[in-house]
């Protein structure tokens, strides 16, 4: 049988929560161990730890087997934490659909789609890696103010919702949001010939029929060729010649977590919160393609390193 992996079981206490801080038991369960959930994770350790005396074990569920994950489930219900968190869209799900008890609270943590991952109409507690779409649609009127009608490179399959709220939020600013559809990679430079002429960037946004690394460098070398501007959704983008990322630091996550997890163990509702994150402009991309930009940029929006 696959042992249960346990990484940390150690406690915290705080000197600045003082003598009246509530003490808390709380387990983290990582749905795999890759490093932005890693980070994420020691965020939230560091961020509870802060806040009150905790005690925190950290739960590895990538290898369990089922009968593991049963003993899991008998072993978190016989111990009652006080916080449940799921690091990841398995682990997160793993929590609300096994774990009965309702009076523990729980939280999710680096969840792309939380509302397909729960399903539809469900609205549980956590920081989810969903930036409002209209929030999107005016970090980039800000960061890149000649970009008037950028294309989203999206399969309607997955992502028409997204791309609705797109024109929805658009609709006032003067952006015009050109439909970059397609419904498989062999698609892409087909669809691209057609719209060139029409847009003046590429908006990639998180869609499994579009993305992956020889997609994004074709992309942003075709896109570089013609002096148009692609716009990205995390680091990756940003080093392969983005002129504009936005950029999650997984850490910041896990504390920003942390602190709507303290809010609810003082007694206050558990809320769905979307994450914290930057805009990185990249100014040698930007300064090759002629981009206008402004002198001073204010928070989240800044050059990137």
């Amino acid at each position: 049988m696959a042992c249960l992996l346990v990484w940390t079981i150690p406690a915290y206490g705080s000197p600045s929560a003082g003598p009246a801080a509530r003490s808390l038991k709380a387990a983290v369960l990582v749905s795999r161990n890759i490093r932005p959930y890693l980070e994420a994770m020691e965020g939230f350790k560091t961020g509870l730890s802060e806040g009150s005396g905790t005690e925190i074990q950290v739960i590895g569920m990538e290898n369990l087997r089922p009968s593991d994950k049963a003993g899991l489930v008998r072993r978190l219900c016989g111990e009652n934490p006080d916080l449940l968190v799921g690091v990841g869209p398995e682990a997160a799900l793993f929590i609300w659909k096994e774990i009965p008890d309702n009076r523990i609270i729980k939280l999710y943590l680096m969840v792309l789609n939380p509302g397909k991952v729960f399903g539809a109409g469900k609205d549980p507690c956590g920081i989810s890696l969903n930036i409002p779409v209209h929030v999107q649609v005016n970090m980039i009127q800000k960061a890149l103010p000649d970009v008037r009608r950028p294309g989203i490179f999206y399969d309607p399959r997955i992502n028409d919702d997204f791309f609705r709220k797109a024109v929805e939020g658009a609709s006032s600013t003067g952006i015009t949001i050109v439909p970059l559809n397609i419904g498989s990679k062999k698609d892409i430079p087909s669809v691209l010939e057609k719209k060139w002429n029409e847009l003046d960037a590429i908006w990639m946004i998180p869609d499994r029929t579009v993305i992956s690394e020889s997609i994004i460098h074709y992309v942003i070398k075709e896109a570089f060729i013609r002096k148009v501007p692609v716009i990205g959704f995390n680091r990756f983008f940003y080093d392969a010649g983005a002129a504009m990322a936005f950029v999650f630091d997984y850490e910041t996550l896990g504390r920003q977590c942390a602190r709507e997890a303290l809010r609810a163990a003082a007694g206050n509702p558990c809320r769905y919160m979307p994450p914290v994150f930057d805009v990185w402009i990249n100014p040698l991309v930007v300064d090759k393609l002629g981009l206008k930009i402004p002198d001073t940029y204010d928070p989240p929006i800044r050059l990137g390193p």
